[in-house]
Order: structure tokens, then C-alpha cells, then sequence
């Protein structure tokens, strides 16, 4: 018979990049570049960049100026802009820690984690006891599946700043996602001592909650989120929101209480009609149910928003073949066997796919 892939509790990973502040002035540094960190640090991005480039046709290697117009064309996600101007910093000052740290975020951003790596490794070189470097190398780290290098990047961060939430958040994270449950909880639990109102750390903490069996305490944690109103911007709040309510559906399925589970995951996505969770999470519960063309539809859907799982593409085979469609079944036990090779659930379905009873 085929096996359905296990319910996957979604982790809210918050990468928090916060671009390093620019250095103040030295004693002969330009005035202009002076009131143009002012204007960056209120939002007024035009009128700084027009104060910059001024200060760049007086001194057009004033590396500090060339990293902090890239900042603003970052923040306006003009990328090419932005890596332009830090690598204008980094040719007129080869040791400005911010502009390497700065350029290593973008890479980030662009998902290009090796090169992000590689500059935040020398921005910490320059600059070693900066907190976020160790942070957001952490992160780096972690999304390459270096858990190692990233626990200990994480532990040097808190080391260096323990009441910074995000870092113990962090660190939580990467401990639930090593099942290592107990330590997660005490992340978690410390993030939120500093930052009540800290939603994905309610969140994270009502998933780590479920996987051990404390229900009570999950639902609790989950509820908890859910009053929250954190001073974040509009897509941030409704996707905490929005995994929040599919955490607790989770925990309900769990629990069998299908209906409740159902109730949570219609909220979720009347929040956020593109979160791929909800839609791969309903369509388990309407596979549970029998209900296979909207469990297709859904896993369906969640894929085309996040092609990376697994589980969804060895599901959809298993609801497909329910149906008799069984080369589009073995096409998604392929797609989940690529994304995944030792993914035995989609081994053993593949292998059976042409065998009687399947």
C-alpha cells in the first residue's frame, strides 16, 4: 500500500539581516557624508543620495559613501545597484567590515549562500566581536546544512549579546530542526523572556510542544501567538498569523480532532491564500478523510508555491495512484526521489507502483 509522508510541522526561520550601521565620521571625513547617515538613519533615502553623490564628486573613493547608497539601493531591492556599490567600497577600502558584511547579505538574499559565506567569514575577520556578523554567518551556515558551523556561530553571537532575541531564536531553530527538543524549548522560551511579544517564537515553541506529546501546552503556546499584534510589517504579521493557526491545526489533527484542524487551516489561508503549509496540511487532512481530488488540488497547490517538498510530491503520488493515474504517480515519486534520494517512503511507493494492490 503506499505511505503517506508524515506531517510536516513547519518552522518559521526568521532571518533577521539587519544592515550594519556605517561608521561615524573620522576627523577629515566629508560633512556631507555626515548629513547623509542622518537623513539614511530617518528614511529619507533620496535626499541622502543626493547628499552622497555630492560627496562622491568631491572624493570618489569615499568608500563609506559607496556603502551607503548600496545599502539604499538594497533596501529598495535594486540588487545589481546595491552590489555595485559595495564592491566600490571594498576596491577604495578593502577592510570596511560593513560593506563586506553588507555585500554578504546580499549574496544571501540571492541565495548564493557559498559567496555570502565567504564575505562574512572576512567581515568577522576584520571585525570579530560583532555579534550580527556571527549572527547572520549562523544563518548562512544553516542554510547550507552546515549545523555545526552554525551552532557555534549562534552560541558565539549570544555570547556576545545574550538579550538579543533573535539570537536565541535562532539557535532554537536549529536545535528543533536536530530534534533536540529540550534545548529548543529553553531558545525559545528565553527569546520570548526578552521579547514578549515575539510571534514566531510562540509559534516555534508550540511546534517543539506538539512533537513531544505536551498538547495542552502547544495549544497554549499557539493561542498565544495568535492574540499577539507585533510591530512588524503587514506580510511578516500575517504570515506568523498564518502559521500559527496552521500549527494549531496540526496539533488538532494529531489529537483527531479533524473538524477544529480543518476550522484552523481555512483561517490560515483566508490570511495568506499563498502559504504553501496550510495547502500541503489540508490536503493530508482531506487525504485522511478520502477525499482525494481536493487533497490533489491542494498538494497541487502547495508545490507550485514551494517545489521543494518532498512529502507533497510523494503524496500527490499516492493520491494520484488512488485515482489511477499512474504515470503521474511515478512522476512525483521521481520528483520526490530527486529532491530526496533516500526518501524510503517514495522508494518503497515507486517500487510498487506496478504491483498489484498499489
Amino acid at each position: 500500500m503506499p505511505v503517506p509522508g508524515r506531517i510536516r510541522a513547519f518552522l518559521v526561520v526568521m532571518a533577521v539581516w539587519a544592515l550594519a550601521a556605517p561608521c561615524f565620521a573620522e576627523s577629515q571625513s566629508d560633512k556631507l557624508y555626515v548629513k547623509a547617515e542622518k537623513a539614511y538613519l530617518n528614511k529619507r533615502y533620496d535626499e541622502a543620495i543626493g547628499m552622497l553623490q555630492k560627496a562622491l564628486e568631491q572624493d570618489g573613493k569615499n568608500a563609506r559613501a559607496h556603502n551607503l547608497i548600496g545599502k539604499i539601493y538594497h533596501n529598495r531591492n535594486k540588487l545589481d545597484q546595491a552590489e555595485g556599490e559595495y564592491k566600490k567600497a571594498l576596491e577604495a577600502d578593502p577592510q570596511l567590515a560593513d560593506a563586506r558584511y553588507n555585500f554578504g547579505v546580499l549574496m544571501f538574499d540571492r541565495r548564493k549562500f557559498a559567496d555570502a559565506q565567504k564575505l562574512l567569514e572576512q567581515a568577522l575577520t576584520i571585525d570579530p566581536q560583532n555579534a550580527e556578523f556571527h549572527y547572520n554567518l549562523a544563518l548562512t551556515y544553516a542554510n547550507q546544512n552546515k549545523l555545526e558551523q552554525a551552532a557555534e556561530r549562534f552560541s558565539n553571537a549570544i555570547k556576545l549579546d545574550g538579550n538579543n532575541p533573535n539570537f536565541h531564536y535562532g539557535l532554537g531553530c536549529l536545535d528543533q530542526k536536530t530534534d533536540k527538543m529540550d534545548d529548543a524549548i529553553d531558545e525559545y522560551k528565553k527569546a520570548i523572556l526578552l521579547n514578549p511579544d515575539y510571534i514566531e517564537a510562540h509559534n516555534n515553541l508550540g511546534v517543539a510542544y506538539s512533537a513531544q506529546g505536551k498538547y495542552p501546552e502547544s495549544v497554549e503556546e499557539f493561542q498565544a501567538a495568535l492574540k499577539l499584534n507585533p510591530d512588524y510589517p503587514q506580510a511578516q504579521r500575517n504570515l506568523g498569523y498564518a502559521q500559527a493557526h496552521t500549527s494549531l491545526g496540526i496539533t488538532y489533527f494529531k489529537q483527531g480532532q479533524l473538524a477544529k484542524a480543518f476550522d484552523e487551516y481555512k483561517k490560515a489561508l483566508k490570511i495568506d491564500p499563498m502559504f504553501a503549509d496550510t495547502h500541503y496540511n489540508l490536503a493530508l487532512l482531506y487525504q485522511h478523510n478520502g477525499q482525494l481530488q481536493p487533497a490533489v488540488k491542494h498538494y497541487q497547490f502547495a508545490i507550485k508555491i514551494d517545489p521543494t517538498n518532498y512529502f507533497a510530491h510523494n503524496n500527490l503520488g499516492v493520491a494520484l495512484s488512488k485515482l489511477g493515474k499512474k504515470d503521474q504517480a511515478e512522476s512525483e515519486y521521481k520528483q520526490a526521489l530527486q529532491l530526496k534520494p533516500d526518501y524510503a517512503e517514495a522508494q518503497q511507493n515507486l517500487s510498487s507502483l506496478g504491483k498489484s494492490g498499489q
